[in-house]
């Protein structure tokens, strides 16, 4: 296959995707013993609303997050918030990481002081919470969603399915890139920006309806905080399966 090179372009450069998270997690105050998440982050804010069930009622909570420039490798939040359940409200201070497990996969953990009600006052406790959480960048650049709106249209359609297509494995590890790439501009927009990048296809593998790329790939960001340029370079594999239209990725490893 002949070399692909792909450059970050310039157009996705102008706007950070924001980053929508759905997640569980488990925690101290009691009542988000155990409390399903929804999240957003957008460059460097964000919030967090999540919910659960007390003996008093339903708990919902809501945290406003800012996620500072930090200069270390994985997105730290500081964040501040209030939950209400029955008729009592609690209030809470927190800081917090998302530590990725993967592309969309990670853990996220936090902790602070909460100030709860307690009998006829108020007291402090630790304010602690851990969990899992599926992230996915949404794409903020209304140009960026009309573009790939007229693409998707554009996109010829399986009328029948067919036999392994080795040609059709370029666009397939194109589309894996550039996934991997929104994410990454995703969560980590709080902490790095002028991404470059580029890598090489070096060999195919075609083994019935699956597939093994390897590619070569280097790029670099800017450390917000220090305006430090980090570059890394290296190899990667992504494997594939026909699905009788396309090839779907089913892995990536580097």
């Amino acid at each position: 296959m002949a070399q692909a090179p792909a450059d970050a372009p310039e157009a996705d450069q102008d706007t950070t995707p924001a980053l929508a998270a759905v997640g569980l997690s488990a925690g101290f105050p009691s009542y988000q013993t155990i409390a399903p998440t929804l999240s957003l982050q957008s460059g460097h804010f964000g919030f967090q609303a999540k919910a659960s069930w007390t003996p008093a009622g339903p708990y919902v909570g809501l945290q406003v997050r800012g996620y500072p420039p930090v200069p270390v490798p994985l997105p730290v939040f500081v964040g501040v918030g209030a939950g209400f359940y029955g008729s009592d409200i609690s209030y809470h201070a927190a800081v917090g990481a998302h530590v990725p497990l993967g592309l969309n996969l990670r853990f996220d953990i936090e902790g602070g002081v909460a100030n709860v009600p307690l009998l006829d006052r108020r007291s402090w406790a630790p304010h602690l919470a851990a969990g899992v959480s599926y992230a996915f960048p949404v794409e903020t650049s209304a140009g960026r969603s009309a573009e790939a709106a007229e693409a998707a249209a554009r996109a010829p359609t399986c009328a029948a399915p067919g036999e392994p297509d080795q040609g059709a494995l370029s666009d397939a590890v194109d589309r894996v890139v550039q996934e991997w790439i929104l994410s990454a501009r995703a969560t980590y927009g709080s902490v790095y920006t002028d991404l470059s990048y580029d890598y090489t296809v070096k060999s195919t593998s075609v083994d019935g309806d699956r597939a093994t790329v390897a590619v070569s790939y280097s790029g670099s960001v800017t450390e917000i905080a220090t305006g430090k340029r980090h570059s890394a370079s290296g190899e990667a594999s992504a494997t594939f399966r026909w699905n009788g239209c396309g090839w779907s990725n089913t892995g990536v490893s580097y």
